[in-house]
């Protein structure tokens, strides 16, 4: 079922969304401050591009990835940075997945925009992964 949603949802407005995100990503990644946060908007564009099926984790969740304290410590740095524009990215987020929660067919996409909004408040340091 995942992957009919996942299609759906590239085919009409994902690959679009995705490839907003990439140049994003290229943008930041141009400077050295901002490796961080492109890497973050990588990892929201495969978000974006098929949310379906997909899990968000922080670095520090997973058992096998090891974060130092100083990585930890500039993430949480970034994240502050990052707050007032994940803050509004995300209301927007929230309000595209209430507005698409008022037909019972647009539950699975406001599900999807409600989730994408949860990783754009506090990027740095989240992973997407399969569920």
């Amino acid at each position: 079922m995942a992957s009919i949603g996942n299609i759906f949802w590239f085919i009409f407005g994902g690959c679009a969304l995705a490839l907003g995100w990439l140049a994003l990503a290229l943008i930041f990644y141009l400077t050295i401050i901002g490796i961080p946060i492109g890497r973050a908007c990588v990892e929201f564009a495969k978000l974006s591009a098929f949310p379906f099926g997909k899990e968000i984790v922080r670095e520090t969740d997973i058992a096998s990835h090891h974060v130092s304290p100083i990585r930890r410590f500039f993430q949480t740095v970034l994240n502050i940075i990052w707050l007032p524009i994940g803050v509004c990215l995300t209301i927007v987020y929230i309000v595209y997945g209430i507005l698409s929660c008022i037909t019972i067919v647009g539950i699975p996409v406001g599900i999807a925009y409600m989730r994408m909004g949860k990783f754009l408040l506090l990027p740095i340091g989240a992973r997407v992964v399969e569920r």
